[in-house]
């Protein structure tokens, strides 16, 4: 686990968060949280508590890979939800120092959409899809499944993170003001067509990784949605040929 989030380890001096191994007790389960304070949030093969004040916590967690990625998605979706932003199931895209985000249900073509991307700024056509430097072909993959977004000083942004999909990359740092949102889905030629926020905010809010009941992580997610709806350029079709799709975006 050292290895695999060794990007994202923070420098040493910071409040301590203790994970130790145990478990799991029973079969995992859909997560749980508890806004608190603290924190609180468990299923079947973890358990943590988190002090967002001081940055401390602990967490017993199943010595499996999964269970721990499990673990870190869950924490960050409980801060971001209760930060005014959100943990995104969609595809990111950083094109000339701004994010991109995808959003869409099942099967809309968000892994295609990154794989596609990933080609086109490594310059080849193969099956190697792994994100690249910002400064090749300006395109950069972000994510192909999880996308955190925070919204700082009424504005949002977009973090790199560990949490990837089919292409299975380690994901790297970064940090872009959140360029546009989209509905995304396959076509038969690449378009970007305007469309009311009115269908915009019940896919946004399905698309949330919310595991918590209480109605103040609801009212939350709520009014995130609304803010970001601001930045919703609407129904983004593109073919699977090739990477000609990023002109709509530039």
């Amino acid at each position: 686990m050292s290895r695999r989030y060794a990007a994202f380890r923070s420098p040493r001096g910071v409040p301590a968060f203790a994970i130790k191994t145990g478990g799991p007790a029973r079969p995992p389960f859909s997560p749980v949280v508890l806004y608190g304070p603290p924190i609180r949030g468990g299923r079947g093969d973890f358990e943590f508590s988190f002090d967002a004040v001081s940055g401390s916590g602990r967490a017993v967690v199943s010595p499996r890979a999964q269970s721990f990625d499990s673990f870190l998605r869950t924490l960050c979706s409980a801060l971001l939800n209760k930060g005014g932003g959100a943990l995104l199931h969609a595809c990111g895209l950083a094109v000339a120092g701004k994010a991109h985000v995808f959003i869409g249900r099942s099967g809309a073509g968000k892994s295609t959409l990154a794989r596609l991307a990933a080609r086109s700024a490594r310059g080849t056509g193969s099956g190697q899809c792994r994100p690249v430097p910002a400064a090749a072909a300006g395109v950069e993959v972000i994510s192909d499944e999880i996308v955190p977004l925070r919204r700082e000083r009424g504005r949002f942004y977009v973090y790199g993170s560990p949490f990837w999909g089919e292409m299975r990359s380690a994901g790297r740092p970064l940090r872009l003001p959140l360029g546009g949102i989209y509905v995304l889905r396959k076509g038969r030629q690449n378009s970007l067509s305007p469309a009311p926020a009115s269908g915009f905010i019940p896919l946004f809010l399905r698309c949330c990784l919310n595991f918590s009941k209480e109605p103040a992580a609801a009212a939350a997610l709520l009014k995130t949605a609304g803010a970001a709806a601001g930045l919703y350029k609407g129904g983004f079709c593109f073919t699977k040929k090739d990477s000609s799709f990023l002109r709509l975006l530039k």
